[in-house]
């Protein structure tokens, strides 16, 4: 330990009488130790949080699978209320199974001052499933969740207690109201739990059997129907049984609900998954998971040029200890102990790098948090700088020392000693072994800048061709806004009254060219319901298929500019009392009614009694992502088909901002108190479902632009070193006739052909590693000859420049002053 503590005393001392070095490499360290940083704290926070759960291990997530439903998002799906009482009734193999059912949006007035909340539905046994105790006060039991509107009492997240309720104890107890309900404070959630999303959790909890506060009017016959998936379930396994056990007795009692309820369960079964992998729906978590694997290798690859760079310092550095090294060698010290006191400088190098790093990951952290979107909640996951980011961090700093400083160690520890001082004589510089180890990192630097460059490349691409995409329906000068008149307590009277004298004064105001309502956003997907064809009900192919379906009033298609291809449009006589009707898009058309007219034929969503008849079909659009392949989607009347959370949809006939201002200050006349919950124009709308991609691009434009100056300051100095070492061979040439033009020549020669060697390393390696992404991109190739060819191109120019420079210096030697020099 004495010895230890010896060598980082004097590597202390060695670093601080080399400033420039000590600076110049802990910086490059820095920056790939904090660009690593910054990465694992987005991955800690979205996959390796652990559930603040007891025994996580034991909890398992219970989906339902339809044969007649297969795809990335519709393969493990929601279960329904009355499925989930059965299996939690029946099963022999979980202690208890609990449900809930997120992402419910309420309007909360604390006094009179009302905001828009997140809720949550969850059964009584919940919170006691999980484990989780109460910071305050307490939790659901069984029985207040029992009685249909029975309990009105909630459980608030911890930053709503903090935020609405300024953290005060004397919050349990109190009452708020809840979309005009009132409701009492029972408990408080402990700060880290957010439910069992690993992404956002809500803002409260309320019991199930509060649904019909919570949920808009459409939506409440469904929580009693066996067909509408709507709960998340968890379930925690009895000891000693395996989640294959308990998946094989589930599959059991699915298929005895399926026989005994053959309508609404048919060719549907039930998979198990633990849940701990399923805190983010499995479909994004794959998509999340591809992400955050491109981000981490990208900043690995700084990372590595960033260790070259500090490499290939102490390879020059060792350069002017070799007579140091030798005579310590020479008086009987042991190669393992020059290592050691080598790795020793380079440990603490690695540790003032990460040090450095930290806090430059700390500052990226809150600059990439403050360019959140609106859309993302304040609840959404936080980014901590937790301990294990401090771990990660000193970890990659002390791995980065042994990575840049191992090589230069044994390197400048060999043990010829009557050697390395003749070489020192008569050279005066770094050995030929050095100067090649030295080449060799550079050759390394260049391929690794370039995977990066072309990785960045390839997104920033993808960025550019999704914006390219038509979304089918109109972006310019169409705003949206959430408006919710049942989070008022409107009935359907009085709602569909507040629908039409909205209408009516906005397309009195000026520069507005028309308006429409609509249930869903755009590019929000929307709920999907089960149809069933006429004649077809117990065909697999054509029935019983989850479809998207919007509620639209007459002047939508016209509205959004999207076309109606054959048909008609709906029109005020598709009211209450007539005939059920339907519009339907191509892809709708195409999957029912292949080679047929459907135009006239009839369906039902499941539940109905009754069937629609087709009277028009308009062009697909793009419903969820700009990337999808074509979903089938249906339309129904608001007047046939109420809902009391609507989608207000505004073009103008030319600038969106003061007919957006005045569509808000319309809907304030008509009733102050009805929410509104959001409002974008359909252009923030794109820009926010393509935040996460931008995002990504951002991030990896940066790091591929800082790999490209690690690797470029690399090559110069690489290249400076050599022309010094070749000062005397350079002025003979000259002094025996050799041109300027010809020196330039030979020195930018050697430069262009480590950068071609490793171009070429770097171009096969982007070419395996950009198949690997090719799902994460829109609408351009994973070999998109753009992205290779220009990010070759541009390294190959920045090298250029940093091959010139030294070159240009070499070109200007004075042969005289160089021969006396040397």
């Amino acid at each position: 330990m004495e010895t230890l503590w010896q060598d980082v005393r004097f590597g202390v001392r060695t670093l601080v009488k080399s400033p420039v070095f000590t600076l110049a490499a802990a910086i490059s360290l820095a920056l790939g130790i904090g660009v690593n940083t910054t990465i694992f704290t987005l991955v800690n926070a979205v996959f390796l949080n652990p559930l603040p759960v007891e025994q996580a291990s034991e909890l398992v997530g219970v989906f339902t699978v339809d044969e007649r439903n297969q795809g990335p998002f519709t393969n493990l799906l929601q279960t329904s209320y009355p499925n989930y009482r059965d299996y939690r009734d029946k099963n022999e193999v979980f202690t208890g199974l609990a449900a809930s059912l997120p992402g419910l949006g309420a309007s909360l007035a604390l006094g009179s001052d009302p905001q828009q909340v997140n809720v949550e539905l969850v059964t009584g046994n919940y919170f006691d499933l999980l484990g989780v105790r109460p910071a305050l006060g307490r939790f659901f039991a069984a029985g207040d969740d029992q009685k249909p509107g029975g309990h009105p009492i909630a459980v608030l997240s911890h930053g709503l207690w903090q935020r609405r309720f300024g953290g005060a104890p004397d919050a349990l107890g109190r009452t708020f109201t809840l979309n005009g309900t009132s409701f009492t404070v029972i408990g408080v959630a402990p700060q880290n739990f957010k439910g069992v999303n690993a992404l956002f959790g809500p803002d409260l909890w309320v019991p199930t059997m509060m649904y019909a506060t919570v949920l808009p009017v459409q939506f409440r016959q469904w929580v009693e129907d066996r067909r509408a998936l709507l709960m998340n379930i968890a379930g925690r396994l009895k000891p000693g049984v395996t989640i294959e056990q308990a998946e094989v007795q589930l599959e059991t009692l699915a298929k005895a609900l399926e026989q005994e309820y053959p309508q609404p369960n048919k060719g549907r079964s039930i998979s198990l998954r633990p849940l701990a992998q399923v805190t983010i729906f499995p479909g994004l978590r794959e998509a999340l998971l591809l992400g955050s694997v491109v981000l981490m290798v990208v900043v690995g690859l700084v990372l590595l040029i960033a260790c070259s760079n500090v490499a290939n310092l102490l390879l020059a550095r060792a350069s002017a200890r070799r007579q140091e090294i030798a005579v310590r060698l020479a008086l009987g010290a042991s190669r393992v102990r020059l290592v050691r006191q080598l790795l020793t400088e380079s440990a603490l190098l690695g540790l003032a790098g990460g040090a450095l790093g930290f806090v430059f990951a700390i500052w990226a952290r809150n600059a990439i948090w403050a360019s959140r979107p609106p859309i993302v909640p304040q609840n959404f996951v936080s980014l901590e700088m937790d301990a294990r980011v401090m771990l990660f961090t000193l970890l990659v700093s002390l791995a980065t020392a042994l990575a840049f400083g191992l090589a230069p160690a044994l390197q400048s520890s060999r043990p010829a000693v009557v050697e390395a001082l003749k070489e020192e004589t008569r050279s005066g510089g770094r050995s030929r072994r050095g100067v090649t180890a030295g080449r060799a990192l550079v050759v390394f630097q260049v391929a690794l800048s370039l995977v990066a460059l072309i990785a960045a490349g390839l997104f920033l691409r993808s960025i550019q061709g999704a914006y390219a995409i038509d979304p089918g329906f109109a972006t310019k000068d169409v705003a949206v806004l959430l408006v919710s008149p049942g989070q008022q307590g409107y009935d359907q009277p009085r709602g569909e009254r507040f629908y039409r004298e909205v209408k009516e004064r906005l397309l009195a105001v000026p520069g507005v060219r028309s308006v429409a309502w609509a249930a869903n956003l755009p590019l929000f997907g929307g709920f999907a319901r089960s149809v069933f064809i006429e004649g077809r009900e117990e065909d697999k192919e054509r029935s019983g298929i989850l479809t998207i379906a919007n509620t639209v009033d007459p002047g939508y298609f016209a509205t959004t500019d999207t076309t109606v291809l054959r048909g008609r449009d709906f029109t005020d006589a598709d009211r209450e009392g007539a005939a059920p009707v339907a519009v339907i898009n191509e892809a709708m058309a195409r999957r029912f009614w292949p080679n047929e007219d459907p135009i006239g034929k009839r369906f039902r969503f499941y539940g109905d009694t009754f069937y629609r008849e087709v009277v028009g079909i308009v062009e697909t659009v793009k419903y969820t992502t700009l990337g999808e392949a074509p979903q089938a989607c249906v339309f129904v009347p608001l007047a046939q088909n109420y809902g009391d959370t609507m989608t207000l949809y505004v073009r103008s006939s030319g600038g969106i901002a003061p007919v957006l201002g005045a569509a808000r200050g319309e809907l304030r006349a008509l009733d102050p108190q009805v929410p509104v919950v959001q409002t974008f124009t359909v252009t923030d709308v794109i820009d926010q479902s393509l935040w996460a991609a931008k995002f990504s691009a951002a991030l990896l434009g940066i790091f591929g632009l800082l790999a490209l100056v690690l690797a470029s300051v690399g090559l110069y100095g690489v290249m400076a070193y050599a022309v010094s070492q070749r000062q005397r061979e350079i002025g003979l040439r000259m002094a025996l006739g050799a041109q300027q033009t010809e020196v330039l020549r030979l020195v930018l020669r050697e430069g262009l052909t480590l950068v071609a060697t490793g171009v070429a390393i770097g171009l096969a390696a982007a070419f395996v590693v950009s198949r690997g992404v090719a799902s994460l991109l829109y609408a351009v190739s994973a070999t998109d000859a753009t992205s290779f060819l220009g990010a070759a191109g541009v390294l190959v120019a920045v090298a250029l420049l940093a091959s010139y420079l030294p070159a240009l210096r070499a070109s200007r030697v004075d042969p005289i002053v160089a021969l006396r020099d040397v």
